[in-house]
């Protein structure tokens, strides 16, 4: 047991939930990828057996700390030395957001990247991550965190691979010609985003973002999803974020953008 992460963890929020094992396990997968520490949190008095013993089953430092569950997962994540968060989906209530109150409130306060692990995932679990899918949707607050989301995966030797949804107005005149003018597309695009060619390679679709994503993450066999969102899951906002966070076999990584589209 600890007293706070390292700086540049990899930082996995557990309860006494069953699926604790699964989330610690794509926890310590993404610290392995990223060549980062993990340490598991637990917010309690005291860490009840079930806590400790997933936590030792994982090989991973526990972190135990008390107050209102909410409030202060909320500022342990948020901590500086924390690089990346892991959280386990939860249950969601009826008519809400897809995850359960405590993956909102800690996504929607907080800058720190998190990883919304499904609890059913077999991602990282058996084999090492090793593909990333990073779709982009048109939106300024996703292409911003393209950027910042190759910095921190593309030197851990995963496979990136871009996807840009196009609206149907959106799709150019040469969509429907040559390959090699789909692959023009895809470099301008890479260019425009001071992305280097040796990065990712790019997968255009057109038509409805969401949908798409979870078609190419199938179809790639993707480890998990990066997303940029605004960090609002009002109704009627964050269509994408919603439906991968309902819908996607695999976790999602949600970067936070500011309110001008950089990302935080």
């Amino acid at each position: 047991m600890i007293e706070a992460t390292q700086r540049g963890d990899v930082l996995v929020a557990i309860d006494d939930h069953p699926s604790n094992a699964t989330t610690l396990q794509v926890g310590v997968a993404l610290g392995r990828a990223l060549e980062r520490t993990v340490t598991a949190s637990h917010i309690a008095e005291v860490a009840p057996a079930p806590v400790r013993a997933a936590a030792e089953d994982a090989g991973v430092d526990l972190q135990v700390r008390p107050g209102p569950v909410v409030a202060t997962l909320i500022e342990v994540v948020a901590a500086a030395e924390v690089a990346v968060a892991v959280v386990g989906r939860g249950q969601p209530e009826r008519e809400g957001p897809p995850v359960g109150h405590v993956a909102v409130a800690v996504i929607e306060a907080t800058a720190t990247p998190t990883l919304l692990v499904p609890p059913e995932t077999t991602a990282g679990l058996q084999t090492p991550l090793r593909k990333v899918l990073l779709p982009l949707d048109g939106a300024a607050e996703t292409e911003a965190a393209v950027a910042p989301a190759v910095n921190l995966l593309a030197d851990a030797d995963l496979e990136l691979v871009v996807v840009h949804v196009l609206a149907d107005q959106e799709v150019p005149a040469f969509l429907d010609q040559a390959h090699h003018d789909l692959e023009a597309w895809g470099r301008e695009f890479l260019a425009r985003h001071a992305v280097t060619e040796s990065a990712p390679r790019i997968v255009l679709r057109a038509g409805t973002p969401g949908r798409n994503v979870l078609e190419v993450a199938g179809a790639e066999a993707a480890d998990l999803i990066v997303l940029g969102w605004s960090q609002d899951l009002s109704p009627g906002r964050a269509e994408v974020v919603r439906l991968l966070l309902s819908d996607a076999e695999v976790p999602v990584l949600l970067v936070p953008v500011d309110a001008h589209g950089a990302a935080t």
